[in-house]
C-alpha cells in the first residue's frame, strides 16, 4: 500500500502556513456558502494590503476548507502538519501556505497581514506555524511565562482581534484541541492576551506594514533586451522569478544563457526596475562572466555604465532560463523540481527497496507523480512558467523606439550603500535584534577583561549551559525534568529499569569546590624558590617532591603520578620561556640570594588575555570558540577606532 505519509512528509522548510477560523453563524446547510463569502472578504483585504508588494516566491493565498477536513485526499503537504500528531478534525476554515525562499521578510509581512485580517473581520481567529513550529513563540522566547515551553505550547498560540493570545494547555499528554482553544478565546477574549513586552517584540518584526513596504524596495537602472523591458513594464513582479532562476542556475541553464534564443542582447534599452532589497543583493553578488560570442560587451568595472549593463545581462539571462523551461507537454525527465522531489523520496525509503523498473516500483512512481501533479505544483501556482512568459511576450508591445524616448527621463538609481555593512553597523543591528550587553560600554583594558573571565568561570554551569543571572533578565528556568531546591538540583528520575527513588542529589557548590581543587595547578608560593621557568623543574628534586606530595594530598596516587610525569616531560622543553612574566618589583633591600633576584612569576592574566585575543584574531571575524566564550562572558570588544596605525596583527 502506498505510504501517503512519506509523500506528504517531503517538503522544503522555507514555508509559513496559516489557518483562518471564522465565526460561522449560518445553519449547517449554508456553512459552505458563508465560508466562501468570508473568503471573498479576505481576498479583498489582502489585495489592498499587499498592493506594490513583491513576493519573493509564493504570494499569500487561501482557499476554503469545510469542517472535518482532517487528512482529506488532495491536501497539500503543509495542510497535514497541524493534525498529523493528534488526528484532530478541524472546524471549517480557510487555509494557505506560502514558500518564501530566501526572503524571510515575506513571512513577517504575512504575520502583519494576519493581524490586519483579524482586526477587520470580527470573530476571525488565526493560527500560523512555519518549518520551526510555533515561530511566534520562538521570537518572544525571552518574555514567555515560566510554564511555557515547546511541549506545553503546541496549538496554544493564536491571533485574534489584532492581538496575540497564548493559552495554557490543561491536558498533560496531548496537544490542546483546536476547537477547545477557539471556544476559550471567544468566551474569554481578554483572558489570554499576551503582555506588552511580547506584543512589542512581535511589532518590531511585523509592525509598520503596509506603509513599510517601500522601505524594502530598491530601484535601479538596468540595460536589458527590449523584450525584458516590455515584460517588466507589463508585470513588474516577474523580476522575482527571473532573479531566482538566474541565481539557482545549473549547467543546463548555462548552455541556455550562451544561446539567448528568446532575449538576444542586440536590442537593449535602459529601463528602471524595482527590486526588493533581497533580490537586488542576490543579483549584485551573483558572479557571472558571460560568453562574449553571445554578444555581451560589458564595459570595464570602473565604467559608470558597468553596473547597469551587468544588472541587465543577469536579468536577461534569468528571463532566458524561464523561457527555456516552456514545455507544452509534461516532461518528467527535465523537470528539476520533480527530480529533486524524487531524490528525496528515495532517501526516505519510499520505494521500499523495490528494483527500479519493477511492477511495484512503477506503481509507487506513478502514485508519487500523481501526488506531485495535484499538490506540489499547486503550491507554486503563482510562479511564472516559461510558457506563460512566452505567451505574454507575444501579446504585449515591444516598440524599442518608445523605450528609447523614455531613457532620457529616467531618474537616477537609488543609493545602494546599504549593501556595505561596517562592523560597527553589524554590532548595532545584532544588539537591536538580540540584545546582550544591556547598554554597557565595550570592554577596555587587561584587568577588566580578566575580571570578566574570572566572573564567568565562577558561574554555575548546569547541563543546559552557564547561568549568568542579571538584574534585568531572570535566571534561566530549569528545563523539563529538573527541579531546583535551595542550592541543590534534583533531576527527576525518568522511566527506567532502575529502582524507584534513585534520584540524584547534586550540590553544585560542593561539586565546583571539588573540581577546582582537582584541577588547581597553582604552585604554592615559596620565598626561596628558584627560577620559575619550566626548563628548571628537573634541577630541584626537593621542590618536585613537594609538588608531588601536594598533588597526592589533593587528589589521589594516580593523578600525582601523572602530574609528576608531565613535569618531567616539560623539564626537557623550553615552553616555560614562552610565557609572559610579571616585571620584577624594585626591592628596597639587597638580598644575597641570586635565585630570588632572577625570579619572575608568570603573569597569568596577561597570558590568558593574550591567548584569547590571538584566537579571536585568527577567526577573522567569523564564529569560533573565542567569540563564543566572549559572548558567554558578556564581553563586547571595541573595534579599531579609525586609527591607521591601529591594525590587528596578522
Amino acid at each position: 500500500m502506498v505510504s501517503n505519509g512519506v509523500l506528504e512528509f517531503v517538503r522544503e522548510d522555507d514555508y509559513i502556513e496559516y489557518f483562518l477560523f471564522p465565526r460561522l453563524v449560518a445553519e449547517e446547510s449554508r456553512r459552505n456558502e458563508e465560508l466562501n463569502e468570508i473568503l471573498v472578504q479576505v481576498e479583498g483585504i489582502t489585495e489592498t494590503f499587499c498592493k506594490n508588494y513583491i513576493w519573493h516566491r509564493d504570494a499569500f493565498r487561501v482557499r476554503a476548507r469545510p469542517g472535518n477536513a482532517h487528512l482529506l485526499e488532495g491536501q497539500t503537504p503543509g495542510e497535514k502538519s497541524m493534525t498529523r500528531e493528534n488526528k484532530e478534525h478541524l472546524p471549517a476554515h480557510l487555509y494557505g501556505i506560502t514558500h518564501y525562499g530566501d526572503n524571510i521578510e515575506d513571512e513577517w509581512f504575512i504575520v502583519a497581514l494576519l493581524y490586519e485580517l483579524t482586526k477587520q473581520i470580527p470573530g476571525l481567529i488565526v493560527r500560523t506555524v512555519d518549518g520551526d513550529g510555533e515561530f511566534l513563540l520562538i521570537e518572544v522566547a525571552n518574555y514567555l511565562p515560566e510554564w511555557a515551553n515547546p511541549e506545553t505550547c503546541h496549538q496554544c498560540v493564536y491571533i485574534a482581534n489584532g492581538a496575540l493570545h497564548l493559552l495554557q494547555n490543561p491536558h498533560e499528554d496531548t496537544p490542546l484541541p483546536v476547537h477547545e482553544a477557539l471556544q476559550e478565546i471567544r468566551d474569554n477574549p481578554a483572558a489570554h492576551r499576551v503582555g506588552n513586552e511580547i506584543e512589542n517584540c512581535i511589532s518590531r518584526r511585523a509592525g509598520g506594514y503596509p506603509g513599510k513596504i517601500h522601505d524594502n524596495l530598491h530601484c535601479a537602472t538596468a540595460f536589458v533586451p527590449v523584450g525584458v523591458a516590455a515584460l517588466l513594464k507589463h508585470k513588474p513582479a516577474l523580476i522575482a522569478s527571473a532573479i531566482r532562476e538566474f541565481c539557482s542556475r545549473d549547467a543546463v541553464d548555462m548552455k541556455v544563457c550562451r544561446a539567448m534564443r528568446f532575449f538576444p542582447p542586440e536590442n537593449r534599452v535602459n529601463t528602471r526596475i524595482t527590486f526588493t532589497k533581497c533580490l537586488y543583493a542576490m543579483l549584485v553578488h551573483s558572479n557571472y562572466n558571460p560568453d562574449r560570442r553571445t554578444g555581451w560587451n560589458l564595459p570595464s568595472t570602473s565604467s559608470k555604465n558597468y553596473l547597469a549593463q551587468s544588472l541587465g545581462m543577469k536579468i536577461a539571462c534569468g528571463f532566458e532560463i524561464l523561457a527555456s523551461q516552456a514545455k507544452p507537454n509534461e516532461d518528467w525527465t527535465t523537470n528539476r523540481h520533480w527530480l529533486k522531489y524524487l531524490d528525496t523520496l528515495k532517501g526516505k525509503g519510499y520505494f521500499q527497496d523495490f528494483l527500479e523498473g519493477s511492477k511495484d516500483y512503477m506503481r509507487l512512481l506513478e502514485a508519487a507523480k500523481d501526488y506531485y501533479r495535484i499538490n506540489l505544483s499547486e503550491i507554486r501556482e503563482n510562479s511564472l512558467t516559461g510558457q506563460q512568459l512566452l505567451d505574454d511576450l507575444k501579446s504585449i508591445d515591444c516598440n524599442i523606439e518608445e523605450f528609447r524616448k523614455l531613457e532620457a527621463t529616467l531618474p537616477p538609481s537609488d543609493d545602494d550603500s546599504w549593501l556595505a555593512v561596517s562592523p560597527e553597523d553589524l554590532d548595532k543591528m545584532l544588539h537591536e535584534r538580540y540584545g546582550g550587553d544591556n547598554g554597557e560600554e565595550p570592554v577596555n583594558g587587561d584587568s577588566e577583561m580578566t575580571e570578566k573571565l574570572a566572573e564567568f568561570l565562577a558561574q554555575k554551569s548546569p547541563f543546559d549551559g552557564v547561568e549568568v543571572p542579571t538584574s534585568e533578565n531572570p535566571p534561566v528556568r530549569p528545563q523539563r525534568g529538573v527541579k531546583k531546591v535551595k542550592g541543590k538540583v534534583h533531576f527527576a528520575a525518568e522511566e527506567t529499569d532502575s529502582p524507584a527513588g534513585n534520584n540524584v542529589d547534586f550540590d553544585p557548590d560542593a561539586f565546583q569546590s571539588h573540581v577546582k581543587n582537582l584541577l588547581d595547578l597553582v604552585i604554592p608560593e615559596d620565598k626561596w624558590d628558584s627560577n620559575s621557568d619550566m626548563s628548571d623543574y628537573g634541577e630541584d628534586t626537593e621542590i618536585a617532591k613537594n609538588i608531588d606530595e601536594m598533588h597526592l594530598i589533593k587528589t589521589n596516587t594516580n593523578l600525582g603520578i601523572y602530574m609528576n610525569q608531565m613535569d618531567k616531560e616539560l623539564a626537557k622543553t623550553t615552553i616555560g620561556e614562552s610565557f609572559e612574566k610579571k616585571p620584577k618589583a624594585p626591592s628596597a633591600t639587597e638580598d644575597t640570594f641570586d635565585d630570588i633576584e632572577d625570579f619572575q612569576p608568570v603573569d597569568i592574566d596577561l597570558n590568558t588575555l593574550k591567548n584569547m585575543m590571538e584566537s579571536y584574531q585568527a577567526q577573522l571575524g567569523g564564529p569560533g570558540p573565542a567569540s563564543n566564550l566572549f559572548g558567554s562572558m558578556g564581553v563586547r570588544l571595541r573595534p579599531p577606532g579609525g586609527d591607521p596605525d591601529n591594525k590587528a596583527e596578522d
